[in-house]
């Protein structure tokens, strides 16, 4: 425990280093975007520099969040006694005679270790908004549009002003996860870390070690990224017809609705494999079903955006879009549900 315990005050000193220049970047970000939503551009070097640099902060912030979990790999191992091993094996080969979704038996030659994708509590903000960066960098070097880049650069100001304000992963890291495992720390009879174990062990195979952590989570934030762009263009789509831009925003709307559908279709079996069969009507994936909807919706309409009235249409239903993602993801903040507890 001391060793994830140095690990976790490192991390927060890096972090605590790297969160104030993000937020210096994003007070420059917004100053950036509201001078060049005006009549003319304004420091279009500086801020493409700006936005670069930007990205560049959040790649380092991503390479630490990754040091942080291969620490916690290293030190934070459910490790048990030799003699409690043979009957705790007995008691989950009989509780895996009855269950769909078995439990491995423990090895104590390999005794069970959290191998954690970056992307859970807090740092699932940071990885949706590094995905955002990196899309608004790669747009914002393939189109040269003043005001499309400006309203680009307001996004991640936001972005930014709400990961150091209200979820900076660095601050307090991993609260549940590190208060969850602290009493197996503090265990000292190797009875009394059994029972521990059988709390543990079930949440770190199913939820924390789960393949499917490393597929569904990342393939709805990078689709809310994408989504996050053709937001942007969508603003631009009521105020002004510039086929150009509207181009980019498809592209990415396409990519997105790929990326939703794939990540919704992944988490059928998980959910299934966790949380057995009563998770249909849970809130955020009637939310995320809703959302599909609109989006389909949104593509169906492109397809007519010729016709009269429909470019504009297609634009209102971007925005609405993009409100369903917001919608979807406080859900499981606003509702009681399986989600709520991740």
């Amino acid at each position: 425990m001391d060793n994830l315990m140095v690990a976790v005050a490192t991390f927060s000193r890096g972090g605590s280093l790297l969160m104030p220049m993000l937020l210096a970047c994003a007070a420059l970000l917004a100053v950036s975007g509201l001078v060049n939503l005006g009549p003319r551009p304004l420091w279009p070097r500086f801020s493409g520099h700006l936005l670069s640099f930007s990205a560049a902060l959040l790649l380092l912030g991503f390479c630490l969040i990754g040091w942080f979990h291969w620490q916690i790999y290293q030190h934070a191992v459910l490790e048990l006694p030799e003699q409690v091993v043979p009957w705790l094996n007995s008691q989950l080969a009989a509780m895996n005679q009855g269950a769909t979704y078995g439990l491995p038996l423990y090895d104590p030659a390999a005794p069970p270790r959290y191998a954690i994708p970056p992307w859970i509590e807090y740092q699932r903000y940071y990885f949706w908004f590094f995905c955002f960066a990196l899309m608004a960098l790669l747009v914002h070097r393939r189109l040269e549009h003043r005001r499309f880049r400006a309203v680009l650069y307001l996004l991640l100001a936001i972005q930014l002003g709400v990961l150091y304000f209200l979820a900076d992963p660095f601050r307090n890291p991993l609260p549940r996860f590190l208060a969850e495992i602290a009493p197996w720390f503090d265990s000292r009879s190797g009875w009394e870390q059994l029972g521990l174990f059988m709390q543990l062990y079930p949440r770190l195979e199913f939820y924390y070690n789960a393949s499917y952590m490393w597929m569904h989570p990342p393939l709805l934030f990078i689709s809310y990224a994408c989504i996050t762009i053709f937001f942007a263009v969508s603003l631009l789509m009521l105020l002004k017809r510039e086929l150009a831009v509207e181009v980019v925003g498809y592209n990415y709307a396409k990519f997105g609705y790929f990326l939703l559908t794939l990540g919704m279709l992944l988490g059928y079996p998980w959910a299934l494999k966790a949380w057995g069969p009563n998770w249909w009507w849970d809130p955020k994936v009637s939310s995320s079903i809703m959302l599909w909807a609109i989006f389909s919706t949104y593509l169906h309409t492109r397809l007519y955006a010729n016709r009269k009235g429909m470019w504009y249409f297609s634009a209102a239903l971007g925005l609405l879009c993009f409100l369903a993602m917001i919608f979807t993801f406080v859900a499981s903040y606003i509702f009681p549900g399986e989600h709520s507890f991740l």
